[in-house]
């Protein structure tokens, strides 16, 4: 019996110290993932991946021109096309992602020129225990069909920031 309870024990310890361990490795999210323009860049990529591509999305070229962002959310432009950038290229069947400049148009029907604008969409909510910013990401994608002729599609995400998670994301910027 003594054998079996010290089994147990044993058994019962190392459950324990497992479980202890894998805890511990729950605050350890690489900062990437806390980021939350790196969440937003993830739920960019999620909404395009979700639309119907003819032909499929795989086979399209994505062309970043510099987004907008609202000086209001201290948010780097820079910091959301990398997030861009990154997510859509991390898709399954993704697109290809070149960087681009907003006075290009794209040089055929597969090129689609991807304009983002990041904006406040009104002023701060304050709940008891933290500060939330609205926003609304518009991604608007153009794509020349011919010399006369272009096609647009827009996509809209809207939610809302933890203020505490931007200020922590502008202090963390590098001094320029």
């Amino acid at each position: 019996m003594s054998r079996m309870s010290r089994g147990l024990r044993t058994l019962a310890s190392l459950m324990l110290i497992t479980g202890l361990t894998g805890c511990m490795g729950l605050d350890q999210v690489p900062r990437a993932e806390r980021d939350p323009i790196y969440g937003l860049g993830q739920s960019a990529a999620r909404l395009l991946d979700e639309q119907s591509w003819t032909p499929p999305l795989g086979e399209q070229v994505l062309l970043l021109a510099p987004p907008e962002v609202d000086t209001s959310l201290e948010v780097q432009p820079g910091a959301l096309n990398e997030a861009l950038t990154r997510a859509l290229l991390a898709l399954k069947d993704g697109p290809q992602v070149l960087n681009w400049s907003n006075d290009r148009p794209g040089i055929d029907s597969l090129q689609w020129r991807l304009v983002a604008r990041l904006d406040t969409s009104g002023g701060p909510l304050r709940l008891s225990d933290r500060t939330l910013q609205p926003y609304q990401l518009t991604l608007e994608l153009v794509r020349r069909l011919s010399a006369e002729r272009q096609q647009t599609r827009t996509f809209t995400l809207s939610g809302a920031f933890d203020q505490a998670a931007l200020d922590a994301l502008a202090s963390a910027r590098p001094a320029s």
